[in-house]
């Protein structure tokens, strides 16, 4: 069973470098085919409290689409794109029952290292198979 994974851009307050950097972005993935899908989406509406409304920007995968050193190549892809733009990125996946859960962090002054290991391990984790429930026997001791 595949996981979906992402790398979105941190904040909502990215109008002025949304277009640079979706272009360098989309230059860099076409080299993974559908296998990484560019994500560009933004809610129309402000909240009521003021804030931006949310923008999911950056990029989609299936865990077990990608080898290991594609997902490092494109982690490090994203640091440096924070580099060039003074941002960061966060990393996390969809986990069985439809939430969102970030597990890394990569910008310019976060380890690279540190956020590799913990990607490669938690999508190791999320495409092993969920461990059967024990069955429990009523009326016996």
């Amino acid at each position: 069973m595949s996981t979906t994974f992402y790398i979105y851009l941190d904040g909502a307050d990215i109008e002025e470098i949304a277009p640079a950097m979706r272009e360098k972005i989309e230059a860099f993935v076409g080299a993974y085919g559908d296998r990484v899908l560019v994500v560009d989406q933004r809610e129309e509406k402000a909240k009521e409290d003021g804030d931006l409304p949310d923008w999911e920007f950056g990029v989609n995968f299936e865990s077990d689409a990608l080898s290991d050193s594609e997902k490092r190549d494109l982690l490090f892809f994203f640091q440096t794109l924070g580099s060039d733009f003074g941002r960061g990125f966060v990393v996390g996946f969809v986990t069985r029952h439809g939430q969102t859960e970030d597990i890394a962090f990569v910008s310019p002054d976060d380890s690279f290292d540190q956020a590799l290991e913990v990607f490669l391990k938690t999508a190791k984790e999320a495409n092993q198979p969920p461990e059967p429930m024990p069955l429990k026997r009523h009326g016996s001791s």
